[in-house]
């Protein structure tokens, strides 16, 4: 078996692991306020927590510019506030959960590209740590998979379509493996910061002020 074929494969089987999630969260037939305002709050704690703990810290080892990075976390975090003024105006229809959840989708399907590139890189350097990143991966993706999932449940979406927007972030991570397998030098260490940096200011901000709302008022619908 080819070095590639190897890497493909290690890569695609972590990324499929977001479907883990997604199975999980579809397993539950029904979904109190409480639930699900308890579970908008752990998606929005978790991505705040992997944006700062995880994110940032990558992109700033892998820039030689602490700037760039502070400049793409303010175009993710504005890009939210632009994704909502847009959505307010040409889809007032559009429920803030229902919004909130597509973005959810988006950004992590962006933060997924770099991790199909790692796994692919660790492969090339040994088989043996390539299986190592593929589970480790693999395992961060679960998570992912419940957050997007209990996001579009939460807004009133169906199982199916929790799914289809679960399939849009595994989609992410099997781009980067595409990308790293045909063309090994695009994602430079530069590229590579400002992209992590975006996806963190995107993730903070939905956290902060989409998700996280979304989770306290369920609570208090709960209450009534």
């Amino acid at each position: 078996m080819s070095p590639q074929l190897t890497a493909f494969l290690l890569a695609s089987a972590a990324a499929l692991a977001t479907l883990l999630g997604w199975a999980a969260v579809a397993a539950k037939r029904t979904w109190t306020p409480r639930a699900t305002g308890i579970m908008l709050l752990i998606v929005a704690a978790a991505m705040v927590i992997v944006s700062a703990g995880e994110l940032l810290p990558t992109a700033l080892i892998s820039s030689s510019q602490p700037w760039w990075v502070v400049l793409w976390v303010i175009i993710g975090g504005s890009l939210v506030v632009g994704v909502r003024w847009v959505s307010d105006r040409v889809f007032p229809s559009l429920s803030r959960a229902a919004s909130s959840a597509a973005m959810v989708a988006v950004a992590i399907s962006v933060h997924n590209i770099p991790e199909g590139s790692a796994t692919v890189a660790a492969t090339f350097i040994s088989v043996q740590a390539g299986v190592i990143t593929a589970i480790a991966i693999g395992l961060h993706n679960i998570p992912e998979g419940i957050a997007i999932s209990s996001t579009v449940i939460a807004a009133g979406g169906t199982r199916m379509r929790a799914l289809f927007f679960t399939m849009v972030a595994t989609a992410g991570e099997i781009i980067g493996i595409l990308i790293t397998l045909s063309f090994e030098d695009i994602l430079t260490q530069d590229r590579m910061s400002g992209l992590l940096a975006a996806v963190a200011g995107v993730m903070i901000a939905l956290g902060l002020s989409e998700i996280g709302p979304s989770g306290l008022r369920e609570l208090r619908r709960s209450r009534a």
